[in-house]
């Protein structure tokens, strides 16, 4: 179906930076106006629809923030890729407040989110995302044609379903497809348009809907926007909703959308555009009194790179400084008590903690527990398989609903008192240790990596400061670990390593760090659950169907 208002006319008819929701109003006639146009085609084709069969707005209830929820909140996740801590003016950049406006309206409407971390790339931080798990439970590699996350595992889209939710993705996949079962159309989304890879081109031909290649060169912002703007149309407010838009924004390589203001950079550009979509969905979601009944989550998935700008944290994507793994992050929506709009919080939370939380709003079971639990780690067997064939990592997200609406009972480290973030950092309390720089990457290391970014982006270290520690290891010969001690809390810029004045700390947290790394686990799904897997036969189906590469196993005909 055609819009009856097009995105890009909506974005031109207001200055950059204007809030899309001061038009709620115009919204809410546009969808009374789109429900008459829908019931004249349907009347047109000889289906009636009757005013009990209309989508009903959700009633009103006394006490909504109590849990458990008489009616099953509407949830929608949204993940900028390589966003910089410092991109958003909610985090303090006004110069960026004409492309972020309306994100920046919804964060200070709700909650800031000062302590919210992911890993410091793209794969690790979507599965971790989808299945509740830290990277140490699935992996820090990137995904391809992969068995990543693995098949008995019950991810956020197959708890929500059986709750009734209708559950859509649109966007960036980049979570391993080895399998059909892989596809999220297989793992309870009723839909999903977008990529199955890391990166490509802004008009690449090479997108996915559902379960087949989708040949267009469409922008992708205004691909995956629009395709959202007509879920949101015909969604019937009466369902729970569960929408994921991990949008290619702002990933490179960078390319400005049609109708973006040239006073712009293309960067910039690319940010305004996804600002737009995010008013025109609270817009819509408004005019069918959905909004007052939804919970809105926003972050990063990793620290920015390139245009990004991560001031005043260390560090940028790829590396394990606070500048690639704490993320730019707030809630909002109207189930926000009115008490806490307007806050921060800075309780450390996690991105796998939206799993168990998403559950609990929903009232589903957050457990995905093993048949049989894992065995117990035995530090002199390093290499000892603690899971065998029946078992795996149980989820390590932890409900923070509470702490987001009474934060006054919980304290900074109420959520995560000990968090591993990768195969080298562990946070404790206060402190942070960095046995190394950056995980095996295979990756070039640029030297300015282990460097500051000021409020333009322009790289810098302190006078007379000298690297100490934190060392890159992995291709290095002869390297050795070299760790880094950092109060956080007097030492967000990770300037000075305490490591020496604290050796008792250090050791323990390091003893710590190596202990959790014995649980690691990587995906084995079952071949019964994978499929026939037949790559040459594979590859010459998805050539057939337009070249786009695709799942190797489970492939029809392909047995």
């Amino acid at each position: 179906r055609q819009h009856l208002v097009s995105h890009k006319t909506l974005c031109a008819r207001r200055q950059v930076g204007a809030v899309c929701n001061n038009s709620t109003a115009y919204a809410k006639g546009m969808f009374a106006m789109m429900q008459v146009l829908m019931m004249v085609v349907l009347a047109v084709s000889g289906t009636f629809v009757s005013a009990t069969d209309q989508p009903q707005s959700p009633s009103s209830t006394s006490d909504r923030h109590n849990r458990p929820l008489s009616i099953k909140p509407h949830l929608i996740f949204v993940l900028q890729d390589d966003l910089g801590y410092y991109d958003n003016a909610f985090m303090g950049n006004n110069k960026r407040s004409k492309v972020s406006g309306n994100i920046t309206k919804m964060a200070q409407e709700g909650i800031i989110l000062t302590q919210h971390y992911v890993f410091y790339w793209c794969s690790p931080t979507r599965r971790s995302f989808l299945t509740g798990r830290l990277p140490v439970h699935h992996g820090e590699m990137l995904s391809d044609i992969t068995d990543d996350i693995d098949l008995r595992w019950t991810i956020i889209s197959q708890k929500l379903k059986p709750a009734g939710y209708k559950n859509y993705w649109f966007g960036k996949g980049h979570t391993g497809y080895l399998s059909m079962a892989h596809l999220p159309t297989s793992r309870g989304f009723l839909n999903f348009t977008g990529f199955l890879t890391g990166m490509q081109s802004y008009v690449s031909p090479e997108r996915w809907q559902n379960d087949k290649p989708l040949k267009t060169t469409e922008y992708s912002t205004s691909l995956y926007g629009d395709a959202i703007l007509n879920i949101l149309e015909l969604h019937d407010p009466a369902d729970p909703l569960f929408l994921y838009v991990p949008w290619q924004a702002v990933h490179e390589p960078y390319l400005a959308p049609e109708s973006w203001p040239k006073l712009l950079s293309v960067y910039e550009g690319m940010l305004w555009d996804t600002d737009c979509y995010a008013g025109e969905m609270r817009n819509m979601l408004e005019a069918k009194e959905m909004w007052q009944n939804t919970l809105w989550v926003y972050s990063a998935d990793n620290g920015g790179r390139g245009d990004g700008i991560n001031w005043p944290l260390r560090g940028e994507k790829r590396t394990n400084y606070e500048g690639g793994m704490r993320a730019s992050a707030f809630v909002s929506g109207g189930l926000i008590p009115l008490s806490q709009r307007g806050t921060k919080s800075n309780i450390r939370f996690h991105i796998v903690d939206w799993y168990s939380t998403f559950c609990y709003l929903a009232g589903v079971d957050h457990n995905d527990d093993p048949p049989v639990p894992p065995l117990p780690v035995n530090p002199l067997e390093p290499k000892k398989d603690i899971y065998g064939k029946r078992s795996w990592p149980s989820v390590d997200g932890v409900v923070i609903w509470d702490m987001l609406i009474k934060p006054e009972n919980y304290n900074e480290t109420s959520a995560h008192p000990t968090l591993v973030l990768s195969a080298e950092v562990i946070l404790k309390g206060n402190m942070k240790l960095m046995t190394a720089q950056r995980g095996d990457t295979h990756q070039n290391f640029d030297s300015f990596e282990n460097l500051w970014q000021d409020q333009e982006g322009t790289w810098f270290s302190p006078p007379g400061w000298n690297q100490t520690c934190g060392f890159p290891v992995y291709g290095v010969p002869n390297a050795t670990f070299k760790p880094c001690l950092f109060d956080l809390s007097l030492d967000l810029n990770e300037t000075t390593d305490i490591g020496p004045q604290h050796p008792v700390e250090l050791y323990e947290m390091w003893t710590e760090l190596n202990h959790t790394w014995l649980t690691y686990f990587h995906a084995r799904s079952p071949p019964e659950l994978l499929g026939a897997c037949n790559k040459d036969c594979a590859t010459g189906y998805w050539n057939a169907l337009g070249g786009t590469p695709g799942p190797q196993c489970g492939v029809p005909g392909c047995w």
